[in-house]
């Protein structure tokens, strides 16, 4: 089972609370949008999740027992924001995603299952024996998911992936999202400020403010029926949406 739970986290730098008893379902097998402005405490809770931010309270589950936060070999992977800084520019790509994979194996089996990766996020496997700044920001990006998935995670995090993206790429980058998802069955958080994105990947979805969670719920009930005045105020800005605003 590979259902991830964050119970009441809470998570204070000093005195600010980044993150303020946020309770929030990803099930297996499914996307889950978190959307929110900057500074909402999306990317605060992100980090909790893979241990890049300590908690101040509550507890991140996945199937029910505490996620790891060490060891090479982590059931929760995060994709950063910044294809350009989440890659070692030293690196080739090939070792880049062979490095995320489990210990084991011959060399032989290792570059083919890199191989294997990039082929699946639409790569030719040719990109293994250059630096990642020979690639395009969206390739990048695809070499940071096959990295990710390198080390066969049972839930994907994914921060604001398209968000330094070109428009143009950006669609190209989400069709890639639904496919992976749609073929592996993993499950995925998936974080964005733009609600219309969020639509287009998740099924569910949960609106962030001010490090609260305000509301959440099946993605189309929130869109058609939203409960909350930040909410509508998120649909007002996808452009050619209107909204109705929920009787009590």
């Amino acid at each position: 089972m590979s259902e991830l739970r964050f119970e009441d986290v809470t998570v204070r730098y000093g005195r600010t609370t980044a993150v303020d008893g946020v309770s929030l379902t990803v099930p297996e097998g499914a996307v889950v949008g978190l959307v929110g402005e900057s500074g909402s405490g999306k990317s605060t809770l992100a980090r909790a999740a893979v241990g890049l931010a300590p908690l101040t309270g509550g507890r991140i589950t996945l199937g029910g027992a505490p996620v790891p936060a060490r060891g090479r070999s982590r059931p929760l992977q995060m994709v950063f924001q910044d294809p350009y800084s989440s890659l070692d520019p030293r690196m080739t790509v090939g070792r880049c995603v062979a490095e995320a994979i489990p210990p084991g194996g011959s060399r032989a089996g290792r570059r083919a299952e890199v191989e294997r990766l990039l082929e699946l996020v639409h790569l030719n496997p040719a990109c293994a024996a250059v630096v990642p700044s020979r690639l395009s920001g969206g390739q990048r990006q695809r070499v940071a998911l096959a990295r990710a998935l390198a080390a066969r995670p049972r839930v994907i995090i994914a921060d604001e992936i398209t968000s330094a993206l070109d428009v143009s790429v950006q669609g190209a980058v989400l069709n890639l999202v639904r496919e992976l998802q749609r073929e592996l069955g993993l499950a995925m958080l998936f974080i964005s400020h733009n609600l219309a994105v969020v639509r287009y990947v998740a099924s569910h979805v949960a609106v962030m403010r001010h490090g609260r969670l305000v509301e959440q719920g099946p993605t189309t009930r929130v869109l058609t029926e939203p409960g909350h005045d930040f909410t509508r105020e998120l649909l007002a800005a996808v452009p050619g949406r209107t909204t109705r605003r929920s009787t009590p």
